[in-house]
């Protein structure tokens, strides 16, 4: 074990070439969509995004990019949470290839949406979203650099199952759709059957599981460092995660 506290036999960049361009191809496409493609999109479809103020048009466009993100990953997550035996074969260190390219392009879209944040401060800043991201990008940073933990880190993208109705719920409120409309009320409804299923009752599942496999050789030749991050990530980010959609609602 090195002196930050990770084992010397998981080799940083060993094999990580592919996820590292994945995870760049990512972060440009989501600057794009963000920049160029959502604002001419989002006119054409919808005459009240041209009434929106700077700000929620902003908040828009970051959640169109949101919308087709969650759909790819979480599409993904379930194909190898079901179907992918590599992805269940060892809980902590494993070679499931889909996985860590979810995650990579996870790790793009996560980055440019900071960048984005960052550069629109004033407008749509948010404390929470940025202690989000960077803690986001930390804990898979080891999945993707390292290819550890990616069972864990493909529950977790579970969660993106949900978002698609969240941030739809929001495009509604946006354009003053009425709430009393049928599209309202059926995507509230699967809005929250998903929200509960894929990130309330997924939580006492993924904590078991760490719990189950804490203690073994493997998870202490992750290191402290890695075993550490970890942990302390899906704390905090499940806080956050419960504070954002309560702005959102």
């Amino acid at each position: 074990m090195n002196e930050s506290g990770v084992d010397e036999s998981l080799q940083e960049g060993k094999g990580c070439s592919l996820y590292i361009y994945t995870s760049a191809a990512s972060f440009v496409f989501c600057l794009f969509l963000f920049y160029v493609i959502s604002p001419r999109f989002s006119s054409l479809i919808s005459t009240g995004y041209r009434e929106l103020p700077v700000a929620k048009k902003l908040d828009w466009d970051t959640r169109i990019g949101s919308n087709l993100h969650a759909v790819v990953v979480s599409s993904i997550s379930l194909y190898c949470f079901f179907f992918d035996a590599e992805t269940t074969s060892n809980p902590i260190v494993n070679d499931a290839i889909l996985v860590r390219m979810q995650i990579a392009i996870t790790m793009g879209y996560i980055l440019a949406d900071f960048l984005i944040i960052i550069l629109s401060y004033k407008y749509i800043g948010d404390l929470f979203t940025v202690v989000h991201h960077i803690m986001a990008i930390w804990a898979y940073y080891f999945v993707v650099v390292y290819g550890v933990l990616t069972y864990f880190a493909n529950l977790r993208q579970l969660a993106e199952i949900s978002t698609p109705f969240v941030n739809q719920r929001w495009f509604f409120d946006a354009i003053s759709h009425p709430r009393s409309s049928r599209g309202f009320f059926v995507n509230g409804y699967v809005m929250g059957g998903s929200f509960f299923l894929c990130r309330i009752m997924i939580m006492p599942i993924y904590y078991y599981k760490c719990y189950s496999v804490w203690g073994t050789e493997e998870q202490r030749n992750l290191g402290v460092l890695i075993s550490f991050y970890w942990i302390s990530t899906c704390i905090v980010l499940d806080a956050i995660n419960f504070l954002l959609v309560r702005q959102d609602s």
